[in-house]
């Protein structure tokens, strides 16, 4: 970490390349756009997409009038949850965007499979730090 330059984050982010479906609800449609999460933590995620667009619909920053889902497959688990989007920007890979998102009312359902999927995840990586 660069000198004078302190972690803010109050939850450790753990680099991990989980497959995952961001759905876009608006009104009567549902629309979708294939993402890859790329770091997670208790409070969210950071996303790589190749498009900021799901339908005819643009992933808007703290938009009221859509509601987003993120949904995960991975073989210990299934995981979904309503998220935010907080911040979306080019991405480190040529033709993708990072999407920053946070996960919304968390359950004690979700609280408990999140739980057990950073721990699993924190014995495979480390943590990111910058």
């Amino acid at each position: 970490m660069p000198v004078g330059k302190c972690e803010r984050r109050r939850e450790p982010r753990y680099r991990v390349g989980w497959s995952a479906t961001l759905t876009c609800y608006s009104s009567d449609e549902e629309e979708s756009v294939e993402a890859k999460v790329v770091e997670v933590s208790r409070n969210g995620a950071r996303l790589q997409v190749h498009s900021l667009q799901a339908g005819p619909h643009h992933l808007v920053v703290g938009s009221e009038s859509i509601r987003f889902t993120l949904k995960v497959d991975l073989p210990e688990a299934a995981f979904s949850a309503p998220v935010s989007i907080v911040w979306y920007s080019s991405g480190r890979e040529k033709d993708t965007f990072e999407v920053g998102v946070m996960f919304l009312q968390r359950s004690e359902e979700h609280q408990a499979g999140m739980e057990k999927l950073l721990t699993d995840v924190a014995l495979e990586s480390r943590h990111v730090r910058c």
